[in-house]
């Protein structure tokens, strides 16, 4: 078969797999013929490999006739292959997405309870991993959400075909400046005017690359496409509010206009617009550190587009996420997370404008 130049880059450049490399890639029925294609191009680096496969039929019966209790559980096929493997190319799915609404929030805690074992021993045992955010793009999906399918399948295609030296530069760029800072405040139109601390933390470059230097950092997962630059702020330490003006897609529904408030470093306020309630049903059945600030990510690929599944990684957008940050050296522990985007962001470091309305100003 004709391998894509997409499938090499990922294997050869992203995640540099080698003959002694174990490199688990996991699909869906929709993906048959890219996991295939990512498996044999593995195998010609050397590498040993599993292959797994899911569908939309197995995975709705699952979730939502299952026993509760064994939802909750890990999967022990799992916690063993975490434990050989040292890379892992996964390929999401669902290919149809409208049933995720179907799914109270009550099991969704159940999965996320099951998976946190399981995410604790990629990061202890620092397995590459690469998200092929591919898996999305269904006619279903756009459908679901309201996308036009070609424009959404183009924009995917675009955002993959960048200059990754380029966001690197930037990216490398920004991590001086922000490891430096103490205070960051962000500002945007509808009402986002929010304080953190970033003093000590470190920043992470997402460039597409997981190098050595990632990896040794913890910094073992990458998106593609991808570019950005994240940090996990002074957990204690927001202040302020941030209101998203940028729907994120959920569980089978679009949130719009999500707000949350934020007073002695506690989120004491989440509200917003349509569908705000499904997604503050789920926030509500989380466990841990569900109301703190978990990341600040700013996007760095200038070929996404806003308005699709990657918002948090077109150039110039500021996105904050709450719950668990461990893989970015943060201390927060909860079985949830969950994020939202602001566009043309107006960003100080310590006084000084890093960003106005969108625009880099470095």
């Amino acid at each position: 078969m004709s391998t894509p130049t997409f499938v090499k880059t990922v294997v050869n450049t992203c995640l540099r797999i080698r003959k002694d490399d174990r490199v688990v890639i996991t699909g869906w029925s929709h993906m048959l013929d890219l996991a295939e294609a990512f498996t044999i191009e593995c195998r010609r680096a050397g590498a040993k490999t599993l292959t797994e496969f899911s569908s939309d039929e197995i995975f709705y019966d699952t979730v939502l006739n299952a026993p509760i209790d064994s939802l909750k559980s890990a999967n022990p096929f799992d916690l063993a292959m975490a434990n050989v493997a040292t890379a892992n190319i996964f390929i999401p799915g669902p290919e149809d997405p409208k049933r995720l609404k179907e799914i109270s929030p009550e099991r969704i805690g159940a999965m996320s309870l099951a998976d946190r074992p399981f995410y604790d021993r990629f990061l202890a045992n620092k397995v590459r991993t690469a998200h092929i955010l591919s898996g999305y793009v269904t006619r279903q999906r756009a459908r679901t959400y309201g996308f036009e399918f070609d424009a959404w399948k183009g924009s995917v295609e675009a955002a993959i075909d960048v200059n990754y030296e380029d966001m690197k530069k930037l990216g490398k760029k920004l991590a001086q400046v922000m490891e430096k800072a103490c205070e960051v405040h962000i500002t945007a139109k509808g009402g986002t005017d929010l304080k953190l601390n970033l003093e000590g933390r470190h920043a992470h470059v997402d460039d597409g690359i997981i190098d050595d230097v990632d990896v040794e950092n913890g910094a073992i997962f990458t998106s593609l496409p991808g570019g950005v630059i994240q940090v996990a702020p002074t957990e204690t330490s927001a202040q302020g509010i941030f209101v998203s003006d940028v729907p994120e897609h959920m569980y089978g529904v679009s949130v719009h206009e999500a707000t949350w408030d934020f007073e002695d470093g506690k989120l004491t306020s989440f509200k917003g617009g349509k569908n705000i309630d499904k997604a503050i049903a789920i926030w509500k059945k989380g466990k841990g550190d569900k109301d703190r600030i978990g990341w600040l990510t700013l996007g760095l690929n200038p070929r996404a587009k806003i308005g699709f599944l990657h918002s948090e990684i077109a150039l110039g957008t500021v996105t904050l996420g709450i719950g668990d940050n461990r893989e970015l050296d943060g201390k927060n522990e909860t079985d949830y997370g969950c994020k939202f985007t602001a566009t043309e962001p107006t960003i100080l470091l310590d006084g000084e404008t890093i960003i106005k309305r969108g625009e880099f100003a470095l």
